[in-house]
């Protein structure tokens, strides 16, 4: 019969004694775990009973007390927390916070720039340490953070750009720490448009187009928009011809001598700009038809099946003062009964004023131009162009064709 040795025995004995206590740690670290998740005082409390060395859980506790305003003892959870773990940004933006509520600027500075020290680089860590900066005064620190954020974490462009301006008000300022990428540009532009702060845009606007980065017009043409609502006719124009000369997609839209876009209907609808805009109108539907047209290898064709006075198209035009225009188009129908058909007809930007309307086509017609004149006064003005008919309540039933529209100074 074999026996075992004395030194295996107590071997043995040791190993048991070793599991029995990994197991009893991982128990704790079990319970401790499950505690902290329920996020309330008293069990974050209890979980640090449990495991007093984690620095999460004292973390947590500060957090906690933060938010219920327990400065003095948040402060106190929060160094722990940093004890243990020094390597941690958000422990010691938690502790600057703790000592922000205690009204202890100096400290709260300290902490901020010890997060900025062990994590430099991390866009959560610039942001918040930014937002602190800027609360306390510190504009240089704050916009050095900020520049952080906007070269690194798209998703903080917006906010941070909109906490800059509301703080600041400084175009120029903001503008110095935009890395050279145009989709952080175009997302200043865009929130000072909307606050309708359309000097400040034009001037991020003029160094955004100096990148020559414009990879899509479509992406820049809410800009002059906003111009056009604002009826910053010259403006929006100017602007339009800018983004022209940065775009072959958008200069494919101009004609020399020809206010009018795409008066062939060979592009894309914009729905925006100096573009064609479309809105479905009940009755008439719209078509580009490629297998009928005057020129190119496209035109407009508007079917009508009952009333309706607006076909839905039109188009924005920026005439300059005291000038002679020819409006004129080709056109065609097939079928068109109605007592009055529609025509090309020239309004100012609320549509209430007609300035200018072709002759109208009714019945079965070929191609045909048609034209109008008028003239602007003593200030530049922002036209439409638009396909109406006037009264609209008469019946009309048929199809109209029309391609080539130009308009031109005479």
């Amino acid at each position: 019969m074999l026996k075992a040795s004395p030194k295996r025995v107590i071997l043995s004995a040791t190993c048991l004694v070793c599991a029995a206590s990994y197991a009893w740690c991982a128990i704790k670290a079990y319970r401790a775990e499950r505690l902290a998740n329920r996020s309330d005082h008293a069990s974050i409390e209890r979980a640090i009973a449990l495991v007093p060395q984690n620095a999460t859980y004292h973390d947590l506790l500060c957090r906690s007390m933060i938010f219920s305003s327990q400065g003095s003892q948040a402060v106190e959870e929060c160094q722990k927390a940093a004890s243990l773990n020094p390597y941690s940004s958000t422990i010691w933006l938690d502790l600057a916070q703790a000592h922000y509520l205690t009204g202890n600027t100096e400290l709260t500075k300290t902490a901020i720039r010890q997060a900025l020290m062990v994590d430099p680089t991390t866009p959560d860590t610039a942001w918040s340490a930014a937002n602190f900066f800027l609360i306390q005064g510190d504009t240089a620190d704050a916009l050095k953070e900020f520049a952080i954020v906007l070269r690194q974490e798209p998703s903080l462009v917006a906010p941070a750009l909109n906490v800059c301006w509301q703080s600041l008000h400084d175009v120029r300022v903001i503008e110095s720490i935009l890395p050279p990428n145009p989709g952080v540009y175009l997302a200043l532009i865009r929130l000072l448009s909307l606050r309708g702060e359309l000097e400040p845009a034009g001037q991020v606007w003029a160094a955004f187009l100096q990148l020559n980065k414009v990879s899509d017009f479509r992406d820049c043409l809410f800009y002059i928009d906003s111009l056009l609502r604002a009826g910053m006719a010259a403006e929006a124009s100017d602007a339009w011809k800018q983004l022209s000369s940065k775009s072959a997609d958008l200069r494919a839209y101009s004609q020399p001598d020809n206010l009018i876009m795409d008066g062939s209907f060979t592009q894309e609808i914009l729905n925006s700009g100096f573009g064609w805009r479309y809105t479905p109108e009940p009755q008439i539907s719209a078509l580009l038809d490629t297998a009928d047209f005057h020129s190119g290898n496209r035109s407009l064709r508007l079917t009508y099946s009952g009333h309706g006075s607006d076909a839905g198209i039109f188009q924005y035009v920026a005439t300059r003062a005291g000038m002679k225009y020819r409006l004129s188009a080709w056109v065609k129908s097939e079928n068109l009964e109605t007592a009055n058909g529609p025509a090309l007809v020239i309004l100012d930007r609320f549509g209430n004023e007609v300035y200018g309307a072709t002759t109208e086509t009714t019945g079965t017609t070929e191609w045909h131009r048609v034209e109008t004149e008028i003239e602007t006064g003593v200030e530049p003005k922002l036209l439409k162009v638009a396909i109406l008919r006037r009264p609209g309540e008469t019946r009309i039933q048929g199809k109209f064709w029309v391609d080539d529209v130009v308009l031109g100074p005479l």
